[in-house]
């Protein structure tokens, strides 16, 4: 559903972790080399183990930016079964994964992100990617990009049929911001309206905060080994 008018670029996620991983990977090869022209087989293992590590990891993250969480994005909304007219609040979209599929899926809705723009958490965020990647969708239209708090919430109550959210919640430090993202959401949230979060930290304390704030049907997947680290998904309906 991504191929309109080009790829969209959804970015690498937390760039210094796989950097930080490659890294690691190279100075495995390097202790390893130099346990081998010492004959101190220790040092070698050493190296190999690093080496391993750190190159696994540092692809597997990359292969779940570039691949895994689109299909699981994919996957995940087309079970929400979208109205068409559907208004959608997407919570931190960085460069618009879940924002922008959501608006490809409801032709006549609105796509609303709210975020701070942080490119330490996902490669390249800012809204100027974000909107590229909407114009490469052709939904530029019915995208609105707001500067600002998700544990504040600027829209008046009962305004969206879906509110989602992907490795975003997480990087909020203050347990008690978090647990007023949650509150908020409840209370933009429409009746009848849907909650789908992705994440792979936090998960438990996400649904124990959505039932707090008055959700109803909120559960917590197992683990979905489609993105690395291996995330989990809530979900949750506004009754």
């Amino acid at each position: 559903m991504d191929n309109v008018e080009g790829r969209p670029d959804y970015g690498l996620d937390a760039p210094p972790v796989v950097y930080g991983f490659a890294g690691l990977a190279v100075a495995g090869a390097l202790v390893a080399v130099l346990g081998v022209s010492v004959s101190f087989w220790p040092l070698t293992a050493l190296g190999v183990l690093w080496l391993a590590t750190g190159a696994l990891t540092a692809t597997a993250m990359v292969l779940s930016s570039r691949i895994g969480k689109i299909r699981l994005r994919d996957r995940l909304l087309d079970r929400e079964r979208l109205a068409d007219d559907a208004d959608v609040l997407d919570l931190g979209p960085g460069r618009g994964l879940m924002l922008l599929g959501a608006a490809v899926r409801a032709p006549h809705g609105t796509a609303t992100g709210i975020d701070l723009w942080r490119a330490g958490d996902q490669g390249g965020t800012s809204r100027a990617n974000c909107l590229a990647n909407a114009a490469r969708l052709g939904v530029t239209g019915r995208v609105t990009l707001v500067d600002g708090d998700m544990s504040d919430l600027p829209f008046p109550d009962e305004s969206f049929d879906l509110v989602t959210g992907s490795l975003a919640i997480h990087n909020i430090a203050d347990r008690a911001a978090r647990r007023r993202t949650m509150e908020e959401v409840q209370r933009v949230l429409r009746p009848g309206g849907r909650l789908l979060l992705i994440d792979f930290s936090r998960t438990a304390e996400y649904a124990a905060d959505a039932r707090d704030a008055g959700l109803a049907e909120v559960r917590r997947s197992g683990r979905s080994f489609a993105m690395y680290p291996p995330a989990r998904v809530v979900t949750a309906v506004k009754r």
